[in-house]
């Protein structure tokens, strides 16, 4: 299929531009964008943020029962921790584990905790199209601000059957969109079809690009979209410093280092491009040789637990996750998480 271009254009959402000038860095603010919030839930329209946006881990107890205290200080944390955001049932959230019930109750707890402190944005990628629809009419009644929505992974869509699906998603549920972009689906979400569907919808708040070469699409996106739209970065933390220097100005990670993760970019948006890359270089990719790998989600459960946040380390049934490092190479990861200052425990983080 051949896709028109479709020229640049300021999409406006509910009648607030979704993003200007977030291109380049120089002459912003440092400080995230206050939302212009409309009066009626479900019609929120958000500008443009500036810092993370963690992605929420699910906590379960011993018997890998969904632990809903220690998803309210997981909220918590991630709000004292300098969060511009925080979301939901996505890769972080183990999100294909987790039962309708268990989503409803989820959805409930956190948005209760939240309080309107931050925008919370929910997830609502499922098996099939069906699923998603379905998911996106819950986080509206239940009281989501946002939703990030991937391609559905049991179903396969090309371009045009896409295009209808963020169609039906916008009519299904009038809130603000992320995009969720990933290896899978990169092919998918070119810079064009991406701006086809903003048009097709207005309600596309921006995209989160994660796909392999995510830095190359990064750029591609920024220079189609000529500050139309946002790019949020993500995969874990790595190339934070790259994404901020190409135009990146929030981001989707998970919450095992918040608090070091939002130093280097706020230090970025602040205009000191050292001491952004400092922080990345010196405390943020030293761990991350560890936390990253096919184990990633238990490292990062082990982390929550071991800052007090969550109460047990366990990932959610069924547990297929690989196993954790053993005594040399655990030694070396604890060693590494004391050198870059992240032994700070709940409820004094920061």
């Amino acid at each position: 299929m051949q896709l028109n271009s479709i020229g640049r254009r300021h999409f406006m959402v509910g009648g607030t531009a979704v993003l200007a000038g977030c291109a380049g860095v120089g002459g912003l603010e440092a400080r995230p964008a206050p939302p212009a919030v409309a009066a009626e839930h479900g019609r929120r329209r958000y500008g443009p943020f500036r810092g993370m946006m963690p992605i929420m881990a699910t906590p379960v107890d011993n018997d890998h029962k969904v632990d809903l205290v220690s998803q309210r200080r997981l909220v918590d944390y991630c709000i004292q921790c300098g969060a511009v955001a925080v979301g939901h049932f996505a890769n972080a959230s183990e999100f294909k584990k987790i039962s309708d019930p268990d989503r409803s109750r989820l959805l409930d707890v956190v948005t209760e905790q939240v309080n309107g402190r931050v925008p919370f944005f929910a997830g609502v990628t499922g098996k099939t199209s069906a699923d998603i629809l379905r998911y996106a009419r819950e986080a509206l009644a239940r009281g989501a601000d946002l939703m990030m929505c991937a391609l559905p992974y049991e179903e396969e869509l090309d371009q045009p059957r896409t295009l209808a699906l963020f169609q039906e998603l916008a009519a299904a549920a009038d809130l603000p969109i992320i995009i969720q972009d990933m290896t899978s689906t990169a092919h998918i979400f070119t810079p064009e079809l991406v701006m086809q569907i903003a048009e097709a919808t207005g309600q596309i708040h921006s995209i989160n690009a994660e796909s392999d070469d995510f830095l190359t699409k990064t750029a591609e996106l920024q220079e189609q979209f000529k500050g139309t739209m946002q790019v949020i970065g993500g995969a874990g933390g790595r190339h934070l410093i790259h994404l901020l220097r190409l135009g990146a100005t929030a981001f989707m990670t998970g919450t095992e280092a918040v608090e070091i993760h939002g130093a280097a970019v706020q230090a970025y948006l602040h205009g000191d491009e050292e001491a952004a890359a400092s922080v990345y270089y010196e405390r943020i990719l030293p761990y991350l040789m560890f936390y990253s790998g096919p184990n990633s989600l238990r490292n990062l459960k082990m982390m929550l637990h071991m800052r007090g946040i969550i109460d047990t380390p366990n990932v959610c049934a069924p547990d297929d996750v690989p196993p954790a490092y053993g005594p040399v190479v655990m030694k070396e990861y604890l060693w590494t998480l004391e050198r870059i200052g992240w032994n700070k425990t709940w409820p004094n983080i920061p």
